[in-house]
């Protein structure tokens, strides 16, 4: 493991949400970051806007030229990079406004093709960019932001079923399964150049739009769960980036409700979002 004082983040979706608090995370454990966003202005300034250790670069990252640009910056300002940090993705509610509810069958080609030229695609963009960097600087860590109902589990041996019935959340779902497949992979891959590659899954999280989403899914009998603060993802974050491929932990999936709870941070209910939709 590695102290985060010293370490160089780059935060892909930086400016709202989860990536916001990542950033903030990030920033209050003395780290520099990069926050890339397409539109790095955000709805609200970063906690600690310290030109020295902040940067932020509009950039999108199925644009390959601009996260090699966003790249190019991070070099110019920091000399190098320790972790990356796969935030940026289009979430269901962008495709399927105003519930964000799909099935699989009822999402169209083209929206399957957009929800993994973002959350999958995009991400291997950022990934081929900056790895070299990581393996410039001598090891570091990916962490890719999960969902829950992208995890199967065992049910009897040679037996697996989903983590989670159906949530009418495709292609969202499916598009972070790939993304799973992919980080756990890259693991195996980057181990010996001291690179850790883990999958970090928020709980239901309350971010840009998402009450204007839960009040509309209440009016079609939809059962929303309890919505968390965004900062509830920080504290598994901060461990993963902390990892190296050697000698940490890689390769894995970490469930960051279950992290926190696990490890004295509390359950859901001290995380639990003050602006909870009504579940109707």
């Amino acid at each position: 493991m590695t102290e985060l004082s010293d370490s160089i983040v780059l935060v892909t979706g930086a400016a709202r949400g989860i990536g916001r608090a990542l950033t903030n995370g990030f920033l209050h454990e003395g780290a520099a970051v990069i926050a890339v966003d397409r539109d790095p202005g955000g709805v609200e300034p970063f906690d600690e806007p310290d030109p020295r250790r902040l940067l932020t670069v509009a950039a999108d990252v199925t644009d390959s030229t601009s996260i090699a640009a966003a790249r190019d910056a991070a070099l110019d300002r920091f000399g190098r990079v320790d972790v990356v940090v796969s935030n940026a993705a289009l979430r269901q509610r962008s495709l399927f406004e105003p519930t964000g509810l799909s099935t699989v069958l009822d999402a169209s080609d083209a929206d399957w093709r957009a929800m993994f030229e973002v959350n999958v695609l995009g991400t291997l963009t950022v990934i081929r960019r900056f790895v070299p960097l990581l393996i410039g600087a001598g090891g570091g860590s990916i962490i890719a932001i999960g969902t829950i109902g992208a995890m199967t589990q065992s049910v009897t041996p040679g037996v697996w079923q989903a983590s989670r019935s159906a949530g009418l959340n495709q292609p969202y779902e499916a598009s972070k399964s790939a993304l799973a497949s992919m980080i756990l992979s890259l693991a195996e891959e980057l181990r010996g150049h001291d690179i850790a590659a883990n999958v970090l899954i928020p709980g239901p999280t309350m971010t840009t739009g998402s009450a204007e989403m839960a009040a509309a899914r209440a009016a079609t009998g939809f059962v929303n769960p309890p919505y968390l603060r965004p900062e509830h993802i920080v504290p598994a974050a901060l461990h993963l980036a902390a990892q190296r491929g050697g000698t940490g932990q890689t390769a894995s999936a970490i469930d960051a409700v279950a992290w926190n709870d696990e490890h004295g941070l509390g359950g859901p209910d001290l995380w639990h979002a003050d602006t909870t939709p009504d579940h109707g």
